[in-house]
């Protein structure tokens, strides 16, 4: 293989994960609009409702997962060419594999165990009282699983925007708008000003997709700008030998 040809192969990886960080948060943030609700005066009408919703639910939550992980897999993408050796990729990459655990089983229990609580059987009191104390235990555990993964995710951001920072050309924007989101969005978790309720989750999401996006298209130009280097540059054919 040629050393043009062994060095142009990696923009291709970031070309794709440039492209999926500009895609999926879009489409994810549009999945998430459409995220069912539920709205009733006693846990017989809550369940009824959320029995209602539950293949609904399941879809978009379904989608929700499959766009974080290719989310995630276009992030370390980026930081696999960061060199995962280097302390802050390697760091930013842990918090995010953590942050997306979180967020996965967060969704897992909002969009599948909440529903199938709600099928259970519950008739007479007795069976209503159950069937509230488990819809409220599975609404706790989905709000410590989403807000402990968006703490690891945030954290993710403000390690990627500080290797961001020392990159030369035209990166230090994005770095440091990703530390104003990391910062801000840890600040109001942990002093209870954004609470992850729907309408708070969907103003996180939408203040994180502006910013993966932005990254997305600084990969795509960094992609581009490897690949002009590299084609400016003599090939050298390391397979071609004498005797």
């Amino acid at each position: 293989m040629s050393m043009t040809q062994s060095a142009v192969m990696p923009t291709k990886g970031l070309r794709m994960a440039g492209s999926m960080l500009i895609v999926l948060p879009l489409l994810s943030l549009l999945v998430l609009a459409h995220h069912p609700t539920v709205a009733a005066r006693d846990v017989h009408e809550a369940s009824r409702q959320l029995a209602a919703v539950a293949g609904f639910a399941a879809l978009v939550h379904g989608m929700l997962i499959a766009g974080q992980c290719g989310i995630l897999y276009a992030l370390l993408t980026w930081l696999d060419s960061r060199k995962l050796a280097n302390p802050l990729p390697r760091a930013a990459a842990i918090m995010f594999l953590l942050g997306t655990v979180g967020v996965i089983g967060a969704a897992l229990v909002d969009g599948f165990i909440v529903a199938r609580v709600a099928t259970f059987p519950h008739e007479g009191d007795p069976g209503l009282t159950i069937m509230d104390q488990l819809i409220r235990y599975s609404m706790s555990l989905n709000q410590v699983l989403i807000v402990a993964g968006e703490l690891a995710l945030s954290a993710a951001f403000a390690l990627l925007s500080a290797d961001l920072i020392g990159i030369r050309g035209g990166s230090l924007w994005v770095g440091a708008a990703g530390l104003i989101l990391a910062g801000g969005s840890i600040l109001g978790l942990l002093t209870g000003f954004l609470i992850l309720h729907l309408r708070g989750m969907q103003i996180l999401f939408a203040a994180q997709s502006v910013w993966l996006v932005w990254l997305g298209v600084f990969i795509l130009r960094s992609a581009g700008d490897v690949r002009k280097s590299v084609i400016a540059t003599p090939t050298i054919d390391r397979t071609s030998g004498t005797g």
